[in-house]
């Protein structure tokens, strides 16, 4: 009699996500696509708060824009009144 042992292997898959703290407003524009959801607010008077979110990345960037990337943001991002990122839970909350 053959005994024949079946070996289960287990594949672990490491998956990764990006989480990004940026201050770079091109390096925010090359991160966003269209497949993600973009959100941003005023933050006084020159700095803007912009929250890219998709199932891959979260991109939370602070800091000033030039005029020709606010109009870009403002035609492709929703306005809200406050964003907030929790890291700890991996959740992004917004108020519009």
């Amino acid at each position: 009699m053959l005994l024949i042992k079946l070996i289960t292997k287990t594949l672990l898959v490491l998956t990764l996500k990006l989480v990004a703290e940026i201050v770079d407003a091109d390096l925010l524009f090359k991160l966003m696509h269209v497949l993600g959801a973009t959100f941003w607010r005023n933050v006084g008077d020159e700095l803007v708060e912009v929250v890219y979110f998709s199932g891959e990345k979260m991109v939370h960037f602070k800091g000033k824009l030039s005029e020709q990337q606010k109009k870009v943001l403002e035609g492709s991002a929703w306005k809200v009144e406050n964003i907030e990122v929790n890291e700890v839970e991996g959740t992004v909350k917004i108020k519009q």
